[in-house]
């Protein structure tokens, strides 16, 4: 029974790695916001060029907050 507790345990420490790890690859990308003027640099561009990431950045970073 404590045998399969460790690898329980493993696992789960394996799991929540994974995840901080991959948290911190994805909000890598937000390095290059500076606030309210990126928001307002942001508007002022053509809404064709965003790209995936600088939408979600937007919403997330100017509408949201």
């Amino acid at each position: 029974m404590k045998k399969y507790l460790g690898v329980l345990c493993l696992l789960l420490f394996a799991c929540a790695s994974i995840f901080v790890g991959l948290s911190i690859i994805e909000g890598g990308g937000d390095t290059q916001l500076q606030g309210e003027a990126w928001c307002d640099a942001m508007v002022e561009k053509p809404n064709q060029e965003w790209t995936d990431a600088e939408t979600r950045s937007f919403a997330r970073t100017c509408l949201y907050e």
